[in-house]
């Protein structure tokens, strides 16, 4: 099986496919799950309240779809096939938090955003991707989850910025309590470790050591 995933993703075409029926797949028991859990506990805090709604947040929010597809476009097969692993582990750390913690957010009236376009958007978002699903973030989660790998790469720094930003525009677009925020971080350190705990250190060796040649006298 793992050879055959390595031949399917060995392409980034490959790598796309699989990428988009993971997350199509994946969506399948989010979307059942929030429809179907009424919520048993209130998740917020006092520091919920006073983060500001800032619409226009959305687009950071939703870049969080190409996260994804940026990391099949970076990450070599072996890699990215235990980056799938990865992934299909948070969402099932995330889906157990949704039933056992099963929450709503209580959003802020559509109709009260003024821009006509922003409302649109978000009226058409929440009437897709209800209140629920909310401890812990799965937004976070994969994102951080891919920032820790992306780090390696050309310009990382940008990576772990990029998943920084998702995170705290989970907070701005009101889908996510804080705590969502912390155990979506905390789900994405704990997957990376237990299936990348030895893998950073011999990538990281094999780029920094140098190529010498060795002459006989």
């Amino acid at each position: 099986m793992r050879e055959l995933l390595l031949r399917l993703n060995r392409r980034f075409a490959g790598r796309l496919a699989t990428t988009v029926a993971v997350l199509m797949g994946t969506f399948q028991c989010y979307w059942w799950l929030n429809a179907n859990l009424p919520p048993r506990f209130d998740l917020s805090l006092p520091v919920d309240a006073a983060i500001p709604f800032i619409p226009w947040t959305y687009v950071v929010y939703t870049s969080f779809f190409v996260f994804p597809l940026v990391a099949a476009w970076a990450l070599e097969a072996e890699e990215y096939v235990r980056m799938l692993g990865a992934v299909l582990v948070v969402n099932a750390l995330c889906y157990l938090g949704f039933f056992l913690f099963t929450s709503h957010f209580p959003r802020p009236p559509v109709e009260a955003i003024a821009s006509p376009y922003w409302r649109e958007q978000f009226r058409v978002m929440w009437s897709q991707d209800l209140p629920g699903n909310t401890f812990p973030s799965l937004h976070v989660a994969v994102t951080v989850l891919g920032a820790l790998r992306l780090r390696h790469r050309r310009a990382g720094v940008l990576w772990l910025v990029w998943a920084a930003l998702i995170s705290v525009s989970t907070l701005t677009v009101k889908q996510h309590f804080l705590v969502d925020v912390l155990g979506g971080g905390v789900v994405a350190l704990a997957a990376h470790a237990l299936f990348f705990r030895r893998w950073p250190a011999r990538g990281l060796a094999e780029a920094v050591t140098p190529v010498t040649a060795v002459r006989t006298p």
